[in-house]
Parts: C-alpha cells; structure tokens; sequence
C-alpha cells in the first residue's frame, strides 16, 4: 500500500505538513491572532466597565445639583458630597 496512500493514514492526515515550515508559520499566526484577539475583548470589557462607572458618577452630581437647586441640601452638604463624588 506504498504510492498514493504513502505509509498508510497517517501521512495522509498530515496532508504532507509534518515536514514544512509553512505548516509553523500558519500555527505562528493562529496563536497571534487568537492572543490578539483575547487582547482586543479584555480591552473592550474593562472599556465598557469603566464607560458604566463614570456615567453612574455624572447621574449621582446630577441628582446632587437637583437636590441643591430645590434647597434639600445646603451650600456646604452640596460642596461636601460634590468633592467625594469627584474623587
């Protein structure tokens, strides 16, 4: 069974690439693409998770400059809560 099949089936299900640098290169670029690729989600998470903490922080002096504005709190109490909330 030499010829087409060479050594038997497991030449075959190597296609030939046991052997080839191109067969390096290609699982080269697989790995930097898949790493690339895990780099660009974490980026987008941590993105999207601080995007949510500052608009949590601008609603919060929102309703702060409310309560001053309708006398609820005063001057100070405003000046206080303000430079916590910026921090």
């Amino acid at each position: 069974m030499h010829g087409y099949w060479g050594n038997g089936f497991g030449n075959m299900m190597n296609f030939g690439y046991e052997n080839s640098w191109w067969f390096m290169v290609y699982d080269g670029l697989k790995f930097l693409v898949i790493i690339g690729a895990v780099v660009i989600i974490a980026r987008l998470l941590m993105n999207r998770s601080s995007n949510n903490r500052s608009s949590q922080s601008n609603h919060a002096i929102d309703i702060l400059k409310e309560r001053y504005a309708r006398g609820e709190i005063s001057e100070e109490e405003y000046r206080d809560k303000l430079k916590k909330l910026s921090e």
